[in-house]
């Protein structure tokens, strides 16, 4: 994969990250105010959003930060603090 290549492809998950991010507010104002509401806001809403961001592999923003580094050796993103496999390091 070229840098173009890659470059394209961050650019699709960029625009899939704002349009999950435009049908949460649309079911936001959709449910608000009705019977469901309540069922949007504890199910729905938060599986849309952890879509986006959580700490999940296949989050959008993981997704993103994997083509931004691909061909690098192990990101420092990908390292976490307090982890004693990285104890050493000084990143």
């Amino acid at each position: 994969m070229n840098d173009d290549d890659i470059e394209r492809r961050v650019s699709l998950l960029r625009e899939a990250e704002a349009k999950l991010l435009e049908s949460m507010d649309l079911v936001e104002k959709a449910t608000r105010m009705s019977p469901v509401s309540l069922r949007a806001q504890d199910d729905l809403l938060p599986r849309i959003k952890d879509c986006i961001g959580s700490l999940e592999n296949a989050s959008v923003h993981n997704l993103i930060k994997d083509l931004e580094y691909m061909g690098e050796d192990h990101p420092i993103w990908t390292r976490p603090l307090t982890s004693v496999k990285y104890i050493g390091r000084r990143d």
